[in-house]
């Protein structure tokens, strides 16, 4: 009689066995299902994060109010009580941003005033091609048209023309109003409620270029669109409507509703 053959081992028999149907549909609902996860998980984050920023929005305006009044009428007490509002704000804040709570609170103790929302503009340039102008912004690396705040004694016309040739190195001329946007309504990652006032620009001077603000320059069609900023993703499609004329009418928020 001849010998047993050598069983082979469970690892052998794994490794050399070829999976069922039934098993690689499982495997593969459960790699789905584990992506999904993954994906929602994901989503639900930024919607917090997005949450916590409104919040922390509020109680910096209570915080930074209270503290000018308090410190108008000398109130140690009232002093001590915001100023702890505004700390704590920093933390919260900081927990959905880059920054640390401490470089947050150094924003806010910049700015102890009654508080409103701040404004800000950009501006829209077109080439003959009917591409758009937009510029890798050096802070999160996703593209946008260029813009940032208006400072005391300019128009927002103005400080959309100066933004562009800092940020790009082009001359532009602000014509049309696209709009005015509350950066609530788009996901901002500012720490402080921002008026976005929009313009489509004619060109004057200048060859885009990199520049401190600016990773990079660049013409692009709509339907090549590098990753943009939460509120380029609304604004820049809007913006080339404005071109093809088919909108008339500037854009603007009834209301914002809460998350």
């Amino acid at each position: 009689m001849s010998p047993p053959k050598p069983r082979k081992s469970a690892r052998t028999r794994a490794s050399s066995s070829t999976p069922s149907p039934t098993r690689r549909s499982r495997w593969r609902s459960s790699r789905n299902s584990c992506w999904g996860r993954r994906h929602m998980a994901k989503r639900e984050q930024y919607e917090l994060s997005e949450e916590l920023q409104d919040i922390a929005d509020e109680l910096r305006a209570i915080g930074q109010t209270g503290l000018f009044y308090a410190r108008r009428e000398d109130d140690e007490y009232c002093i001590a009580r915001y100023e702890r509002v505004l700390a704590l704000t920093a933390r919260l804040f900081a927990l959905t941003d880059t920054r640390s709570a401490e470089e947050i609170l150094a924003i806010y103790n910049g700015d102890i005033n009654y508080q409103t929302p701040k404004v800000a503009a950009f501006g829209a340039l077109f080439d003959t091609q009917g591409r758009i102008l937009l510029m890798q912004r050096a802070d999160n690396r996703h593209w946008a048209m260029p813009g940032g705040m208006v400072e005391v004694g300019e128009t927002a016309a103005q400080a959309a023309e100066r933004e562009f040739w800092e940020e790009t190195g082009v001359r532009v001329r602000a014509e049309r109003l696209i709009g005015i946007y509350d950066n609530r309504a788009y996901g901002g990652r500012a720490p402080f409620q921002t008026y976005m006032v929009g313009f489509i620009c004619s060109y004057v001077s200048g060859t885009p270029h990199p520049t401190s603000e600016a990773l990079d320059v660049g013409y692009f069609t709509e339907d090549d669109l590098p990753p943009l900023t939460p509120g380029a993703r609304d604004r820049v499609p809007q913006a080339f409507a404005w071109q093809r004329n088919e909108h008339t009418e500037p854009h603007f928020e009834r209301e914002v509703e809460p998350d």
